[in-house]
Parts: structure tokens; sequence; C-alpha cells
């Protein structure tokens, strides 16, 4: 909830003032339309004008005050409260306009004292209180002022818990549903919080969960109710659980449980301390108990036919809901408690059988036996089962079979655990199996893998012998090629290196030894730097010329 301010003006005195004034007039017309006008009324404003007198003073007065005279002036206005809040429900009779003004005036006041917590809880009792001046609105206004003052306060302060149990009343009075609906998100979200920022004892806390539980069974949230009604249980503490009051919580938590269509899980219940006292002062309520934990439809109709549960007074008054509430059926009519019970009954030893199942498969024809139906009838009874969350299987219609996934185990002992070590050593040696195998695939892979591999191996060594075949025959070309390049270059001739040369030899008659140029002849052809050049002469004609 998001936290509200009051902006009123005004000092306390003045304040108070006029609500005394205010309170006074509604007086009048309140016994004016009463059944004896005219009778005596008493005035809220004479009996508080002194007070009021003496904190005006004190109020005026320029000099600062004591630490004394703060603890008069709190005690004064403590007083003028308990006059106005003993005159307060009056309010309840204002104009439906002036209700929540005179209201929200009224809080102010109180947040003023120092003992908001001895005002504030009667507040919210007048406030949880019809309004005969506003019978249509005056709900919606009385939750009105008291959400406002819920969030006026701090989130830690422990008025917000009275406050709520105002709130849960109002709405269990009128059984508003819309109003409930708006509660519910912050009921999961922040009432945790909230019992542990308030600090509540278990008897507080025992009673919050009743508040909310009966709120929510008059807005028609049954499973709400029920959540609640447990928790208020478990809030009973061990050394009370044989009190009276524990003893009537634990027959109503125990009759509820058994006559709602939904419920199915009674260990919460059997870890009760208040319900194991039933196993001596109700008897039969609590045999039936441990039926619907442990034992099945046979040992249910064994029960009834000794003690039929029209004897059983707790059960006979219970009022149950009808299973438009729930998806079981379309019909609009409340079922008895004897329906309810055996139809829960049957639905539990579908779960029973299929928890049991050694090879997680029921023939329909077991199942008819159990539950003591026809075998046409046994789908509509195991899709009932599984819309109740204690069984997940397949219907195999050829086989007439039901092959099961999942089971709710009732309870859970030494033989359940026995069931789940079995279970757990035929999965370990499944899994050893499933293990061996792929050992064993894995091994074979390998080897074919190795045999495919072996003619790709050869074929890559062959082209690399080629490859390294055709590299050797490069690289000795390379070499013999150079060979012959350095040959040649050892044999080049240089006209400076021989003064006579043949000249008959055709190989070098075009070369002449260098003579002195005389001054106007032609010069000689360019040498160059590696040897010599003769434009007649290419150099790769030379190793022909050559011996």
């Amino acid at each position: 909830m998001a936290t509200n301010t009051l902006l009123i003006e005004g000092s306390f005195d003045e304040l108070a003032d006029e609500l005394a004034r205010y309170i006074d007039t509604i007086r009048k017309t309140v016994s004016a339309a009463s059944a004896t006008p005219g009778a005596e009324v008493a005035s809220v404003h004479a009996e508080i004008a002194q007070l009021l007198e003496r904190l005006r003073e004190k109020d005026q007065s320029e000099e600062e005050l004591t630490e004394e005279q703060t603890k008069e002036v709190q005690n004064e206005r403590t007083e003028v409260l308990k006059k106005l809040v003993l005159a307060a429900p009056v309010l309840n009779g204002a104009p439906e306009k002036e209700i929540t003004a005179a209201y929200n005036l009224l809080v102010y006041l109180v947040r003023q004292s120092s003992s908001v917590d001895m005002f504030l809880p009667k507040i919210c009792a007048f406030l949880a209180k019809p309004m005969p001046s506003s019978p249509l609105h005056g709900p919606s206004i009385a939750l009105s002022i008291l959400a406002t003052i819920f969030n006026t306060l701090d989130a830690d302060d422990s008025s917000r818990y009275h406050v709520f149990l105002a709130i849960m009343a109002v709405i269990r009075s009128t059984s508003s549903a819309l109003a409930f609906e708006a509660l519910k998100t912050q009921l999961s979200n922040q009432l945790p919080g909230w019992i542990e920022s308030w600090d509540l004892d278990e008897e507080e806390t025992q009673k919050l969960h009743m508040s909310i539980s009966d709120a929510a069974r008059a807005a028609g949230d049954a499973e709400l109710s029920y959540h609640h009604l447990i928790q208020a249980l478990h809030a009973i503490p061990p050394a009370e659980a044989a009190s009276t009051q524990a003893r009537e919580m634990a027959v109503r938590s125990l009759t509820t449980a058994l006559s709602l269509p939904f419920v199915f899980d009674f260990t919460p219940l059997t870890s009760s301390d208040a319900v194991q006292n039933l196993r001596s002062t109700d008897a039969s309520l609590f045999e039936l108990l441990e039926l619907f934990s442990t034992d099945d439809l046979d040992a249910y109709e064994d029960f009834v036919k000794e003690n039929p549960i029209s004897s059983i007074s707790a059960l006979a008054s219970v009022k149950t809901i009808s299973p438009a509430t729930t998806t079981s059926s379309a019909s609009s009519e409340a079922p008895s408690v004897e329906t309810i019970l055996q139809t829960k009954m049957r639905l539990l030893t579908l779960a029973s059988l299929a928890a049991k199942a050694p090879s997680r498969s029921l023939p329909y024809n077991d199942i008819a036996a159990a539950l003591r139906i026809e075998r046409e009838d046994v789908e509509k009874w195991v899709i009932d089962t599984i819309r109740a969350g204690l069984v997940e299987g397949k219907l195999s219609q050829l086989k007439g079979e039901f092959l099961v996934h999942r089971a709710t185990y009732r309870v859970f002992g030494e033989r359940q655990w026995g069931e789940v070590q079995g279970r757990l050593m035929v999965w370990k040696q499944s899994l050893l199996n499933v293990l061996e195998v792929i050992r064993s695939e894995k091994e074979k892979f390998k080897e074919a893998a190795s045999a495919a591999a072996a003619p790709t191996h050869l074929l890559s060594l062959i082209a690399a012998l080629r490859d390294r075949q055709k590299f050797d025959v490069a690289k000795k070309r390379t070499e013999e090629r150079d060979l012959h390049r350095s040959a040649l270059n050892s044999r080049r001739f240089d006209y400076t290196e021989s003064p006579t040369h043949r000249q008959d030899d055709p190989r070098i008659r075009l070369l002449q030894p260098p003579t002195k140029l005389r001054q106007g002849q032609p010069s000689m052809p360019r040498l160059r730097s590696s040897g010599w050049y003769h434009p007649q002469v290419r150099p790769h004609d030379l190793p022909s010329m050559l011996p």
C-alpha cells in the first residue's frame, strides 16, 4: 500500500473543539430521530472545555515549556481524546459525505498524542460496525478510511495490526469479493514482512490468520481461506494444544480439509499437536483423518458402516461448497459431505494404486475392482485423478491400461523408502547397461574409423612421394643449370686478358685487340662491365662458339 499524508490545519485545541461541537450536533440529530426525542444529550464539548482552555493558554504562551509542562500537555491531550473517542461511534450516523472527513480529523488528533495504541484499535472497531446513515456505501467508506489510517502509519508500526484486523472484519461482514481481490496480491507478497515488522506474538499471529481466513471464506475464496486456517492452526503454541480454543480450531481445520473437494494432502493436519489431541476428545473424527491419510476405499466403507457420517456432529454441520467453485462439475448444487468424502477416497485410492504399481502400469480391471466402479467409468475416474494433481500418466484404450508416469505418495514411511531404494537400484543397473552399450559402440566406431582411414593414409603417402620426386627433379635441374651458368661465366673472354690472339680463330674474329685510338677515328663498341659486348654477337650464342 502506498503511504498517505493527512493535511489538516489548526492547533490541537482548535481542532478538538471543532470535533467536539460536531459530535454534539450529530448526537442531537440522532436523538431527534430516535424513539425518545427530547431526551437529554450529554455534551462532549462541555466535558472537555476546561481542558481545552488550559491547552490553549499553554499553546499561546511565548515561554518555552519545561519537561514537566510538556508531560502535562500530553496528559491533558490524552484526557481530551478519551472523551472524543468514547463518543466517536456516533460518527457512523453522520451524513454520508461527512463521515470520512470527521474520522480523518479524529485520527489526526489521535496521532498528536503519545497514546496512539490506546485509541486507534477502538476507532478501527467503530469503523468495522455498520453505518446507519449509509447502508449502501458504508463498507466502502469504512474501507477507504481504514486504508488511509493504515497508510499514514509507519511500516513497522504495530498499530497497523489493529487496522488490518478491522479491514478484514469489514470485508467479512460485507462479503465484498471485489475488496478482497484487491488485497490478495498484497497478502501474498507483503504479509510475511508485516508479521515480522509488527513483532506479533503467537496469539496475535493466530488471530491475524483467522481474520484473513474468515474474510476469504466470506469472499468466496475457499482455497486461500483453508491456507490461512492451517497457518492459524500451526500458530497454536504446543503448551496450549489441549485448550478448548485449540480443540475448536483443530476440529474446524479437520472438517474443512475433509469437506473441501480439492484438499488431498493431510500432512499439515497430522503434524499439528492440537489435531493429535483429538485422538482422545474426538476419536471418530480423528480415525477418519487417519483413513484419508493412509487407507483405501475398502477401509473407508468399513468405517462408515460402523460410524455413519451423519453421526459425527462436527461433519454433519459442515456447509460444503458448490462444485462450480472448482472445475470438477458443471452442477451448481453443493454435494453432501458423504458424496465428497467417497469421491475423495476413490481418487486417493487410485493414487495409492499408481504409486504401488511395480511395472508402472495399471490394468483397467484392477482400477475398477479397487474403486468399485464399472469398467466403462475407469477413464473418467483416472482423468479426475489427473486433474486433482495426484497422478500423471497416459491412458491406453487399446491395451486397456493406465501407464503411470508419476504418482503422489499419501504417506512416506519405511515401506515407501524401500520402494524408492528398489527403483533407484533398477535405474542404476539400467544406467550401467546403457554405459556398457555406449562403450562398446564407441570401440566399434574407433575400429571402423581406423579401417576407413587406412586407404586414405596410403594415398596420402603416395602423393607425398610423388611430390618429393618432383621436387628432387626440379632441384636437380636447377643445380645443373646453375653449374652450367657458372662454367659459362668462368670461360668468358676479356679483351684485356691476352695480348695476342689467333687471327684466324673464327670464334673471335670479330674481336680485335685494343688499339690506341687516333684522333678522328671512330670509337670502339661500348663494353659492358660484365665482360665484352659486340652488337653482332649475342651472349646466348657464345656456348655454341666455345670449344
